[in-house]
Formats: structure tokens, sequence, C-alpha cells
């Protein structure tokens, strides 16, 4: 398959889309179009399962890169190559097989993630202000309670049993959605920023008092 050289548009701007054993020349190719966003998806074609994806060619779009969204990557070799864009505002990941330190990124703003436990330093990513993850498996949220910048939060499907550890954050908008297990929502009173709140399907909270005093200043659903 040749590179599919469409440029598609999102709410982030244009993207490319490259299958990873296309990655260099897709690079190239955006480089060539002054794209700053990419979606790198797996390889393409049984064929090329044994091919080695390089990561050092990131060097080559170290400073246009600002998104980038990541498949599952088979084969990934030299991945601390990923650590070459200086200048990524948002990631967006699938899980992977290898590490991926979030801190090493200097001006990354939203991260979007499945949590391995590949996925290190998120509690030292103090430039993040916004965060979407799923699977957590902590039990509260006290790995977030350094990131003073983070304004959005969405935890979906995860471990977590209490909020405790967000409290201090300047956070304006919660969104909790199928955490089965979370109960203790009081962190939630402490946010003195908050302005919209979204709890949907976390069947053990069963005392929404709390929120009902929240609902003159915050925009507030609940779905049961």
């Amino acid at each position: 398959m040749s590179l599919d050289k469409t440029i598609r548009e999102n709410l982030n701007g244009k993207y490319l889309i490259i299958h990873s054993n296309d990655l260099e020349e897709g690079i190239n190719y955006a480089i060539q179009m002054k794209v700053s966003q990419i979606q790198l998806r797996g390889i393409f074609g049984r064929e090329n399962s044994d091919v080695k994806i390089d990561f050092k060619v990131f060097e080559k779009i170290s400073t246009q890169l600002k998104i980038l969204s990541l498949s599952t990557i088979e084969n990934a070799i030299n991945t601390e190559g990923i650590y070459f864009l200086e200048n990524l505002e948002k990631l967006y990941l699938d899980k992977q097989k290898f590490k991926i330190d979030v801190s090493k990124f200097p001006k990354i703003e939203h991260l979007g993630s499945e949590y391995w436990k590949g996925l290190i330093n998120l509690n030292n990513t103090h430039t993040l202000q916004s965060l979407v993850i799923s699977k957590l498996p902590n039990t509260n949220l006290k790995e977030l309670s350094e990131l003073q910048k983070l304004q959005i939060v969405h935890i979906y499907s995860s471990k977590i049993e209490a909020l405790a550890g967000i409290e201090m954050l300047p956070i304006k908008e919660l969104l909790l959605a199928r955490n089965s297990i979370l109960e203790d929502i009081q962190a939630i009173k402490e946010l003195k920023s908050l302005q919209k709140l979204l709890i949907e399907k976390c069947k053990k909270i069963t005392d929404y008092t709390l929120i009902d005093s929240l609902k003159e200043k915050v925009d507030v659903r609940i779905i049961k």
C-alpha cells in the first residue's frame, strides 16, 4: 500500500493518517505539507508484519509536530526517538508494548490514554491542563495531586474508590464514567474552580447530597 496522502481535518486542525510501515515517507510528506498533526496507526498488510518501526525518524519533525495519536504499534525500535517531539502539545495513546514517559514532553498540555504499566511519570507532567484516561489501577487520585495546571479531568472504567488527591487542583470540568467501585466523592466539594460535573453509571455512588449543594454554581449531570 502506498502512503495515503489525504489531508483530513478534525477539531484540532489538519492531520495525516500514517500506517507505521510508511512512517518515514509519511513524516517527510507531513513536513512538505506543513501538517502539525499525525495519526500513526498499525502496520498495514500481513506481508509487512515483521517490519521494524524506527522512532528515530521523529527527529525530522521535532519542532513541527504538535499533536500525535498512536494506536498500538508493533515492532517499534528506538522508541526514545519519540522524545524528539519537543513542541508536542497533545498526545493520544492506545496501550503500547513500550514505555512512554509523558513528563519528557516539555510542552504537553493534553493527554488522552488508556493506562498501562508503561505509561510513566504522569505525576510529574506538570504542564498538563487536561487529562482523559481509562483503566487507572489506583484506588484514589493522589497521583494527580501535583498537577497544578490541570483544569479538565475525564476518568473512565477505572478502579478508583475515592477522589482523594484532586482537592487542591484548579479543575473546571470533571467527568466520571463507568467507574464501578467509586464510592467516595467528597473531594468534589473542595474543587473551588469547578464549573461542569458529569457522573455517569458509577453504580456504587448512592449519596448525591453534596452534589445537590453545588447545583447553583456548577452545571451538574447525573446519569445513573
